[in-house]
C-alpha cells in the first residue's frame, strides 16, 4: 500500500540528483537533430485555448494523459481511466451502477459538479449526449463509446472554459485526442481475469495504414476493436457472498418473499410453511429459517456483462501550400447485460397494485393443501429481471485546415449520432397481474394458475404478464465551426496574437419509453419521454497579450445563443507570469454556463423514488426507540420538464504556480474556487419537507396526513460553491546503466462544498457527506531499463459520511456497537504494470491491479442494494492479471 512518506522521501531523492542530464517530461529521450529541434517548436493548440502557441503552459491548469500512461496505467476502458483522476469526485459512474436511469453508460464528473457540468470534447468539438438522461434529467456524454485503443492522449483542462468552448465546461473540459496517422500494420489483444477466476475480459484489436505525409503528402489508416468482459454476481465476492449481513453489525436481509414462496396466515400473519416444491433453510437462529428463502446478492451483477465493437478511420491530404483535409469516422457499438433482484408481493403492495403483501390462495387452489384461504408471500421472477443495453454512438468529420493570409485557419462539418436501445424483462404488467387471470384486483389467486411453474401456465399468459418493455433514445448534434489565429502584430515584449471562431449546431434528443411504462401499467419502473431539438449558434474571440517578456495576459468572450431559451455571454481572463526561468505564476478567472438540456425542457413528468426520508411532521424525533414508519420513508416523486428554465451561471478562480527546480523535476499548485448559481433541478426532498409551508402543493399528503408522493418540477434553485487545490509533480532522472525513473503524483484536496438548496437560504458544508470524500490522490513510479518497463502505481480515495446531508449526521450504529458504519473508509490499492520489448516488433506487457487483493470498503446505504459497496470510487473486481501482446508488422 502507499505511503506519502514514501513518495516524500523518493521525491527528494529525486530532486537531489536533478544536477544530471534531464529527459523531464517526456518518456523518450529527445533527439538533438536540426530538423526535429526545429518540429518541436511548432506551434500547437492547447485545450483551454484556440491560438497556436509555442510554450504549451498556459494561464489555464491542464493535465495531459499520454498514451503511454495509459497502456501503463492498466485501465480497460476511458470511463475506468478517468474515474480515477483525483479532480473527479461526486457525480462519476459507470456500467456498474445500480438502478440506474442510463444502464451500460459512464459519465464523468470533475470537482464533483456531476456529469453534465464536464464538458466532453473529441479533438477539440462536442459529442451527441446519450439517448436517455442521468437521473431522468441531465444530458452527458457517454464517456463509455470512446474506444480506448484508438485514443493518443487526454488533455484535462481544471478550470472553466464556457470562453472557449460554450455550454457545460463549468467544472472543466476532457479533449479526447485521437490518433491522426498511422502507417504501417499492427495486431494487439490481451486477456484479463480476477484472482477469484470469474470476470474474465479479453481485447482484440488491429491497425492498418498507408502513405507519410511528408512524403507521401497522404495518411489514411483504419483500426477495428473487439471488447467483452464477463459478468460477476455479488454473491462470488466474500462481502456479499450472502445476504446475511450480520455480520456487519447489519440486517439479515434473506427474504421470505421466496420463490416458490411461503404460506402464512392472512389474518394473524403465522407462518405456516414452504410452498411444495422449495427446499427451506436450515438455519436456526435465522429470520428466515425453516422457510423458503430469496437472497438477492444471488442475482445482483458487480460487474455486468459488456461488449463493444469500434471502428476508426481518418485520413489526411496535403494539397500543398500549406493545406489539408481531414476526416474521420468513428462507429462503436455497446452491448450491456445485467441482473438485478426481482420484485416481490410487498413490492407491488407498496406500489398500490395488491391490496396486500402476500396474494390470497384460495381453499380450492390446487397448491393449497391447507383445506382453507391462506396467505403466499411470492416472487415474481418466473421470468429473471434483467436489462439488456444496445447502444450504438456515430461521428464524422471532414474539414480543412491551412494558412490564409498569416491566419492558421480551420474548418470542418461534424456529424454525432447516438442511438439506445433498453430491453427489460422480468417485470410484471400490472393490469395482466390483477385482471383476472393471475389474480383478481383483491389479490385472490385464479385457481388455474399455478405460482413458481411457468411451464404449467399458458405461454401467452405468461408473455403478458412478463412483457418485454422497449425504451429507445436517439440524439443528434450537427455542427460548422470556423476558426483562425494569426498574430497580429509585434509588441516589444512579443506578438499580439488573436483568435476567433463561429460556430452553429444543430441538437436534437427523443427519448420513448416503451408504450406500457409510458401508460403507468408497469408500476414498478418510472418513464419519461422528450422530443426536442433546437439551433445554436455561437462566436468567439480569444486574446494572447504579451505585458512584458515574462507577463502574459489572456482575454476571451463567447456569445452563444440558443432558439429555446435564449442568449449567454461569458467572458474569461487569464495571467501567467514567469518569475524566474524556473518558477511561473498563473491565475484565471472564468464566467460559465450550462444550458438547460432538452431533457429538462422538453421531458413528459418523471416518476421515481426516494428511500430513506424521514417525515419531519410524523417522526418528529428520530431517535425514538419506538418503532415508526414515518421515519424511513420510500417515497414516489413526480418530477417534470420546465420550457421557462434560465441557464445555470458559474464564476471561477484559479491561482498557482509552476515549479521547475531543476530541468527533470516540475511541480504545479493550483487552487480553485468555482460558484454555481441557478441550478437547476427538483428541490431536495430533505429540505422541502424541513420547509414544507413554503412551498405548497409540493407535498402530497392523504386523509391521514401520510405523504403519498412529492411533486418536483424542475426549476432553477440554489447554488453551490466549492474550493480546493490541486497538486501535480513529475518527475525524471537517467540513471545511466541502471535505466531511467521516473515520478508522478497528482493530489487533490476540496476541503469545502457549499450548498445552498434554494436562492438566499444559508450555505451548508457538504464536504465529507456522502458521496463527497475530501481527498483523492495517484501516484506511480517508472523504471525503464533496457527492453524491460515497469510501473508501480496506488490510488487513493478519502472516506466520506453515511449522511447525505450536514442536516442529517445522527447514525444509529453509533451507538448500536458499530460505529464503522457511520462512514465509508478511505480506501486505497496498489497496481504493478512490467512490459518486455526484446523481440523484435513485439510489446508484451502484464497489468496486476490491486495486486493487495484488498477488498473494497462496506458502504451501509447500498447494502439494501446487494452490492455494498461504492461503485464511484471502488471496486469489488479484487486483484485483476492483464496479459497483453502487440506485434508490428510493419
Amino acid at each position: 500500500m502507499f505511503r506519502l512518506k514514501y513518495i516524500s522521501a523518493t521525491v527528494m531523492a529525486l530532486c537531489a540528483a536533478g544536477v544530471t542530464p534531464a529527459w523531464a517530461q517526456s518518456d523518450t529521450p529527445a533527439p538533438d537533430t536540426t530538423g526535429a529541434a526545429q518540429k518541436s517548436l511548432q506551434r500547437v493548440e492547447v485545450t483551454g485555448s484556440r491560438i497556436k502557441r509555442i510554450d504549451a503552459e498556459t494561464a489555464s491548469p491542464v493535465q495531459v494523459i499520454t498514451r503511454e500512461q495509459i497502456d501503463r496505467s492498466g485501465a480497460q476502458s476511458v470511463t475506468e481511466l478517468l474515474n480515477r483522476l483525483p479532480a473527479s469526485n461526486a457525480g462519476n459512474f459507470n456500467a456498474n451502477a445500480v438502478a440506474s436511469y442510463t444502464p451500460g453508460a459512464g459519465g464523468v464528473s470533475l470537482r464533483g459538479l456531476g456529469a453534465q457540468a464536464t464538458l466532453v470534447l473529441i479533438n477539440g468539438r462536442r459529442m451527441a449526449p446519450y439517448g436517455f438522461a442521468s437521473g431522468g434529467q441531465q444530458s452527458f456524454f457517454d464517456i463509455n463509446s470512446i474506444p480506448l485503443d484508438v485514443v493518443e492522449r487526454m488533455e484535462v483542462l481544471l478550470d472553466g472554459a464556457s470562453a472557449i468552448y460554450g455550454s457545460d465546461a463549468i467544472a472543466g473540459v476532457i479533449n479526447v485526442i485521437l490518433r491522426k496517422n498511422y502507417n504501417g500494420l499492427s495486431l494487439s489483444g490481451s486477456g484479463s481475469q480476477s484472482g477469484y477466476h470469474d470476470g474474465a475480459a479479453g481485447k482484440f484489436s488491429t491497425t492498418w495504414g498507408k502513405g507519410d505525409l511528408e512524403n507521401d503528402k497522404y495518411n489514411f489508416f483504419l483500426n477495428y476493436s473487439h471488447e467483452q468482459q464477463n459478468s460477476v454476481k455479488a454473491s462470488q465476492r466474500p462481502m456479499t457472498s450472502t445476504a446475511d449481513f450480520r455480520r456487519f453489525g447489519l440486517t439479515d436481509l434473506r427474504s421470505s418473499y421466496g420463490y416458490p414462496g411461503n404460506l402464512y396466515n392472512p389474518t394473524t400473519g403465522a407462518f405456516i410453511g414452504p410452498m411444495p416444491g422449495c427446499t427451506p433453510l436450515n438455519e436456526p437462529g435465522a429470520a428466515v429459517n425453516g422457510r423458503c428463502y430469496y437472497q438477492g446478492t444471488d442475482h445482483q451483477d458487480l460487474v455486468p456483462e459488456t461488449k463493444q465493437d469500434a471502428l476508426f478511420g481518418a485520413a489526411t491530404l496535403d494539397l500543398g501550400s500549406g493545406f489539408e483535409l481531414f476526416g474521420d469516422a468513428l462507429f462503436v457499438r455497446n452491448k450491456y447485460k445485467g441482473e438485478s433482484p426481482s420484485y416481490n408481493t410487498n413490492t407491488y403492495n407498496s406500489t398500490g397494485t395488491l391490496p396486500n403483501i402476500f396474494i390470497t390462495l384460495p381453499a380450492n387452489h390446487p397448491q393449497n393443501t391447507t383445506g382453507a384461504d391462506v396467505g403466499l408471500r411470492y416472487r415474481f421472477m418466473d421470468v429473471l429481471h434483467t436489462t439488456e443495453v444496445t447502444a450504438d454512438t456515430t461521428r464524422l468529420v471532414l474539414g480543412g485546415r491551412g494558412t490564409i493570409a498569416g491566419w492558421d485557419a480551420e474548418s470542418a462539418l461534424m456529424y454525432s449520432g447516438t442511438r439506445a436501445r433498453v430491453w427489460t424483462r422480468g417485470l410484471l404488467n400490472d393490469s395482466v397481474l390483477i385482471g383476472g387471470d393471475v389474480l383478481d384486483a383483491n389479490g385472490v389467486a385464479n385457481p388455474n394458475f399455478i405460482f413458481g411453474n411457468p411451464g404449467a401456465n399458458d405461454p401467452a399468459l405468461m408473455a403478458a404478464l412478463y412483457p418485454t418493455l422497449r425504451d429507445e433514445g436517439k440524439t443528434s448534434t450537427t455542427s460548422i465551426d470556423l476558426r483562425g489565429s494569426r498574430e497580429l502584430m509585434k509588441l516589444p515584449a512579443g506578438g499580439l496574437s488573436l483568435a476567433l471562431g463561429v460556430e452553429l449546431r444543430r441538437e436534437s434528443f427523443k427519448s420513448t419509453p416503451d408504450t406500457l411504462t409510458a401508460t403507468d401499467q408497469i408500476s414498478v419502473l418510472g418513464a419519461a419521454s422528450s422530443d426536442g431539438s433546437r439551433n445554436v449558434s455561437a462566436i468567439y474571440a480569444e486574446l494572447s497579450v504579451p505585458i512584458t517578456k515574462t507577463i502574459e495576459a489572456s482575454l476571451a468572450t463567447r456569445t452563444d445563443h440558443y432558439s429555446d431559451f435564449g442568449s449567454a455571454t461569458v467572458p474569461k481572463a487569464g495571467l501567467k507570469w514567469k518569475v524566474l526561468p524556473n518558477l511561473a505564476l498563473r491565475a484565471t478567472y472564468a464566467e460559465g454556463f450550462r444550458a438547460p438540456s432538452l431533457t429538462e425542457t422538453t421531458q413528459s413528468p418523471v416518476k421515481g423514488f426516494y428511500s430513506g426520508i424521514r417525515d419531519p411532521k410524523l417522526c418528529p424525533d428520530p431517535n425514538d426507540p419506538n418503532p415508526n414508519p414515518n421515519c424511513d420513508l420510500s417515497l414516489e416523486a413526480i418530477s417534470g420538464s420546465n420550457p421557462n428554465l434560465k441557464p445555470e451561471k458559474s464564476k471561477s478562480f484559479t491561482a498557482g504556480l509552476v515549479f521547475e527546480p531543476t530541468e527533470n523535476v516540475s511541480l504545479s499548485f493550483d487552487a480553485y474556487k468555482i460558484k454555481r448559481r441557478d441550478e437547476i433541478s427538483s428541490i431536495d426532498p430533505d429540505y422541502l419537507l424541513a420547509n414544507e409551508a413554503n412551498y405548497p402543493g409540493y407535498v402530497i399528503r392523504n386523509a391521514a396526513g401520510e405523504i403519498d408522493s412529492l411533486n418536483l418540477q424542475y426549476t432553477n434553485l440554489g447554488s453551490t460553491r466549492i474550493w480546493g487545490y490541486d497538486i501535480e509533480l513529475r518527475a525524471r532522472q537517467d540513471l545511466g546503466s541502471a535505466g531511467r525513473v521516473g515520478l508522478t503524483v497528482v493530489y487533490n484536496k476540496m476541503p469545502r462544498y457549499m450548498v445552498a438548496n434554494v436562492k438566499d437560504a444559508p450555505e451548508v458544508d457538504y464536504a465529507g457527506t456522502y458521496n463527497q470524500p475530501k481527498e483523492r490522490f495517484k501516484a506511480s513510479i517508472d523504471w525503464d531499463i533496457g527492453d524491460w518497463s515497469t510501473t508501480l502505481s496506488g490510488n487513493y480515495t478519502g472516506s466520506f459520511l453515511r449522511a447525505y446531508t450536514p442536516a442529517d449526521l445522527t447514525c444509529s450504529y453509533a451507538s448500536s456497537g458499530h460505529p464503522e458504519l457511520c462512514r465509508v473508509k478511505a480506501w486505497s490499492t496498489a497496481d504493478l504494470y512490467v512490459a518486455y520489448k526484446g523481440v523484435k516488433n513485439l510489446t508484451l506487457s502484464v497489468n496486476v491491479d490491486n495486486i493487495e487483493n484488498r477488498e473494497p470498503p462496506i458502504d451501509e446505504r447500498l447494502v439494501t442494494r446487494y452490492i455494498a459497496y461504492n461503485p464511484g470510487y471502488h471496486s469489488q473486481m479484487g486483484r485483476k492479471i492483464t496479459l497483453a501482446g502487440k506485434y508490428t508488422f510493419w
